[in-house]
């Protein structure tokens, strides 16, 4: 049975939400999932030239696939996902920082003369991934403990005292203004490499650091996407219940 979607009123992050595995739709399809997740599904849709029903055919397809293992992190405990966070993202991006700085180093010295742009992709990247890690830093030391203390505030159905941050809001607003400029550097760098296209005379450390830094990006998508769109809201929602003196 064919899926029946609203185009005019569902947001591109309530589909993702739904069923994270349809971000891999969202990446093939050039559209922005997790900074820009607000948007309503036929605004991003018409940017881009997609037809409804183009759109629905490749969403079946996502959908259907055998190969999909179905999680709703939505569904998850909020100290639950960000230990997951940190396990799967946040150790990811702190293995792959090095690799990819090393194999870009390595392409500017085999190919930076031919190709000049390869000195600003380097540029971005070291200075996205010095984002990425002082941003990450924050999370691990500040934001998510204030988030499981919200959790444990909950369970022992205690008011949170909140005279340290105010409100979660605070740290939370930081980090989505630092989700957005680091996923505007990917973008950048993508744009750069004309969404990674590779020169003719590439060697395979060429190769390998085109799929690095792509995979790189698709990680910052999700990662971004769990925190902004289900990790921060309900964290703020649960935040606002706790003050009120609701613990169910």
């Amino acid at each position: 049975m064919e899926t029946t979607i609203d185009f005019t009123q569902i947001k591109i992050k309530d589909l993702v939400t739904e069923n994270f595995h349809t971000a891999e739709l969202f990446e093939k399809l050039g559209i922005d999932f997790c900074c820009n997740g607000d948007r309503i599904l036929k605004t991003a849709l018409d940017e881009k030239n997609i037809s409804n029903s183009k759109f629905l055919s490749e969403f079946e397809k996502f959908k259907n696939s055998s190969l999909i293992e179905y999680q709703k992190y939505s569904e998850w405990d909020l100290d639950f996902l960000t230990q997951y966070i940190i396990e799967n993202h946040h150790k990811y991006v702190k293995n792959a920082i090095p690799n990819i700085s090393n194999h870009l180093q390595k392409v500017f010295e085999a190919h930076g003369e031919k190709h000049s742009f390869i000195v600003n992709v380097q540029k971005i990247f070291f200075e996205v991934a010095e984002e990425l890690s002082h941003h990450m830093m924050k999370e691990e030391r500040i934001l998510f403990p204030i988030i499981k203390y919200l959790a444990d505030s909950q369970k022992l159905r205690e008011k949170p005292k909140t005279r340290g941050y105010v409100t979660v809001q605070n740290p939370i607003r930081q980090m989505e203004a630092e989700h957005v400029s680091a996923g505007n550097a990917l973008e950048n760098i993508r744009r750069l490499t004309n969404n990674y296209t590779l020169p003719e005379d590439s060697c395979a450390t060429f190769q390998i650091t085109y799929k690095e830094l792509e995979e790189f990006e698709k990680d910052l998508h999700k990662h971004v996407h769990l925190e902004n769109n289900i990790l921060f809201p309900k964290a703020i929602k649960l935040e606002e219940r706790l003050i009120k003196g609701i613990y169910d």
